[in-house]
Parts: structure tokens; C-alpha cells; sequence
């Protein structure tokens, strides 16, 4: 009877580890996965360079603007505001982390200061996710927005 306590036991904790799975630790299974049986074996082009030049996919009336952007080192538009946007998300992450590792030692004025400042910094990102997804065009991927109950109660819980 012990036995069957026990698997009865066990069944939460195993559930729980299953819903601690992250959506990028299952992707990174099932390629792993897929790797290992074989699926990614023998395809079309393997072991030869992509064609990173293929506009095939470009309208034709815009390929030779996107030409002359990328051979002088720019890209268009939306692709430089997702790539700004990803790097703020860096720096607000760098940002987070120093203010979450010094939170414990600031006096409440200073932490009702960081906590204002961490608001402007989300206000922003946000602001800038919103242009990108007005700004892309049709067939491009949007970016969600930010969960802002969730970002600001990241300050001050590590």
C-alpha cells in the first residue's frame, strides 16, 4: 500500500516538472529528437552556403532598393527597429539584473526611484514595439508586447 502512496506522491511532482517545461525547451527536444532520427539528414543544399542573397521573396518593384540597402550595410526599416528592439531587451535585462542584485540595500526613496525609471524603460520598449508592428509589413512576423504587470514585478524578486 506504501508503494501506491507513494506513485500517488509522485504524480504531483511529475506534473509539476512537466509543466515547468519551457515552450524552448520542448522545441530544443523535439529538434534534438528530430536530429537523432535522422530527419535532418541528406536534405536539399546540405554542406553547401545559403544563398543569404535570395530576394526571391522580395517584391520585385522593391528588390533593387533592397540591393542598394544591404551592399551599403543598411536594411530596411522594420529590420533595424527589431533588431534595436532586441537589443534594448539585452540592456534592460543587463539593467534588471544590476538593480535586482543592489534592491536589497537601497533605502525605499531610492527603490521608488529605480522602480519609476524601470516604469519608463518598459513605457518605452513597449512604445517601440508598438511602432515596429505598425511599421512592418504584411507577412512579418509582429512582436508581442509587454506584459507590464509581469515586467515590473521582475524588480526587487531576486
Amino acid at each position: 500500500m506504501s508503494d501506491e502512496k507513494n506513485a500517488e506522491q509522485q504524480k504531483p511532482q511529475e506534473k509539476k516538472e512537466q509543466y515547468k517545461r519551457t515552450y524552448e525547451g520542448l522545441i530544443e527536444e523535439r529538434i534534438a529528437q528530430a536530429i537523432n532520427d535522422g530527419l535532418f539528414n541528406n536534405l536539399p543544399g546540405q554542406g553547401k552556403p545559403q544563398r543569404l542573397g535570395d530576394d526571391s521573396l522580395v517584391p520585385e518593384g522593391e528588390r533593387a532598393g533592397y540591393r542598394l540597402l544591404r551592399a551599403n550595410g543598411f536594411a530596411p526599416p522594420w529590420i533595424e527597429a527589431r533588431n534595436e528592439i532586441d537589443e534594448e531587451r539585452v540592456r534592460l535585462a543587463a539593467w534588471l539584473a544590476n538593480a535586482n542584485a543592489r534592491w536589497t540595500h537601497m533605502p525605499e526613496q531610492r527603490r521608488a526611484n529605480v522602480r519609476a525609471e524601470y516604469r519608463q524603460k518598459l513605457q518605452d520598449l513597449q512604445r517601440s514595439i508598438v511602432h515596429f508592428n505598425l511599421r512592418a509589413p504584411s507577412g512579418i512576423p509582429h512582436i508581442g508586447g509587454l506584459k507590464m504587470d509581469e515586467e515590473l514585478r521582475k524588480l526587487g524578486a531576486a
